[in-house]
């Protein structure tokens, strides 16, 4: 299936399965990656986002019927990537700062099946123990926290070009 297909897939599902704010975000969201670059992959409620050949996020849009005990409506995860400091190119506010401490990913005594147990990070300075295999999850977020989620992207995106 064509990159330009499956972008469409995700979009036509965030469509017809999620409504209101919850719709508007996650479209905002996934057309601003797909503008930059970046390329659905996955499943269409369970999938990820990738940028040259690399995973730049990984996202669940709702509907529970499909899968179980995932966070409705839907979430967003950051990668395991290094987000101790700001990149020069992509400018992160105190503002949304906070707003990425308070989405810490923490660890759900999952017993090692998606992480690690009581992994140690650092997240624009501030220090978190027992954090998940990703270092934020944004669930159901607000369109403030879109943007914060977009710019972090971002940062992802400018990593990857630079390796």
């Amino acid at each position: 299936m064509s990159e330009q297909n499956t972008n469409a897939l995700f979009v036509d599902y965030i469509k017809e399965n999620l409504t209101g704010d919850a719709q508007q975000n996650a479209l905002n969201f996934v057309q601003y990656l797909i503008s930059i670059g970046m390329t659905a992959g996955g499943s269409t409620n369970d999938g990820k986002f990738i940028y040259k050949g690399k995973t730049v996020c990984y996202t669940y849009f709702g509907n529970s019927k499909h899968t179980p005990g995932y966070p409705e409506p839907y979430t967003i995860w950051t990668t395991d990537d290094d987000y101790s400091k700001e990149v020069e190119s992509v400018l992160i506010d105190d503002h949304m700062k906070e707003i990425a401490w308070a989405n810490a990913d923490y660890c759900c005594n999952c017993d090692g099946k998606y992480c690690n147990n009581d992994k140690r990070r650092t997240i624009f300075g501030r220090e978190f123990d027992n954090v998940c295999v990703s270092s934020m999850a944004f669930t159901d977020p607000d369109s403030e926290t879109v943007e914060c989620a977009k710019k972090l992207m971002e940062m992802r995106k400018h990593q990857i070009d630079i390796i």
